[in-house]
């Protein structure tokens, strides 16, 4: 493999109107989670917050004397321990979520926010379908011969166009990024308040990196498995299908925390710090499962048993790939 082959097929990757079409919807996608978590949360902060302290100030325990004037003062007392109990629950919670929201109206934040949304589930959907394109119209339209002829080694044209297809998420990561500091920056911190749940300048950079850094990997490991698989099965519809099918089984024993932390997909939610939110890309991938047990340790088995299989994938594609 070599740059130009590199280039050529970045050349031809990039410019494709399904490329342009699927990274500006995921594009789009970040922008307006960003807006709905920042306008949703602050929206609830604030809620919370007059809630207690309308329980702080009495109002709660007057308006239920006025309502129930029967029922007497113990009734409202001990309906007022629970509704006291329930909004700071609520207060809490709605205070973590608003922390979250608040990282988009920074510029690490939000190149941490598009990154999350291009390493979840949907993001993964996206560069199976452009795998699938880039290596599976070869076959379809029988010019995977010419390419074989020029270099016999299927494993180049793999490894050539999976560096292409990332290079190509690359770029369309940082511009999902830029759009969302665009937003945040302009709109988001003016129009909803979430100063106080900004991280310190240096925290914010290092949490942004990680993100940034994670979804790197994810999506280079993932480019060269949608790839080789398109090989493997010869047409863009059986890469479709055997990497929808590896997608479905990275999402099996989510509902098993102790599990969910050793298989690749409770491994990504931990590299990704995928949290459950209704807002967020990663409702769809799974939160991060908590393990007690250090991510690289469990991470480990995942990388090796990853580059096996990738290895098998490339090794079978090779096989099955002769000059014809």
């Amino acid at each position: 493999m070599t740059i130009w082959h590199v280039r050529a097929e970045w050349r031809k990757i990039a410019s494709r109107p399904l490329t342009l079409l699927l990274f500006a919807v995921l594009t789009v996608g970040c922008v307006t989670t960003a807006f709905y978590a920042q306008d949703y949360w602050s929206d609830t902060v604030n809620a919370a917050q007059n809630g207690l302290r309308n329980i702080e100030n009495g109002e709660s325990y007057r308006s239920c004397l006025e309502l129930n004037p029967k029922l007497g003062p113990e009734y409202c007392t001990k309906t007022g321990e629970a509704e006291r109990q329930g909004t700071e629950e609520w207060a809490a919670d709605s205070r973590e979520k608003a922390a979250e929201a608040a990282r988009a109206q920074t510029v690490p934040g939000a190149l941490g926010w598009a990154a999350q949304a291009f390493a979840s589930f949907p993001g993964l959907v996206v560069l199976v379908l452009l795998a699938a394109q880039s290596m599976g119209t070869e076959y379809d339209n029988r010019t995977a011969g010419n390419l074989l002829l020029a270099d016999p080694r299927i494993r180049t044209h793999i490894l050539a166009k999976a560096t292409a297809l990332w290079l190509t998420t690359v770029a369309a990561l940082c511009c999902a990024g830029a759009a969302v500091a665009v937003f945040g920056l302009t709109k988001g911190r003016a129009d909803y308040p979430l100063h106080a749940f900004h991280l310190p300048p240096g925290e914010d950079l290092l949490h942004g990196l990680r993100l940034w850094g994670g979804a790197l990997v994810v999506t280079a490991v993932w480019s060269l498995a949608a790839v080789a698989l398109a090989a493997l099965a010869r047409g863009q519809a059986g890469g479709i299908a055997r990497s929808g099918a590896l997608l479905v089984l990275l999402m099996l024993g989510s509902g098993i925390t102790w599990l969910w932390g050793w298989l690749p997909g409770g491994i990504v939610a931990d590299v990704m710090a995928f949290r459950p939110g209704d807002v967020l890309w990663n409702v769809w991938w799974g939160p991060e499962p908590g393990s007690a047990v250090p991510l690289l340790p469990r991470a480990l088995p995942t990388l090796l048993a990853t580059a096996l299989g990738i290895w098998w994938i490339m090794r079978a594609a090779e096989r099955g790939n002769e000059v014809t």
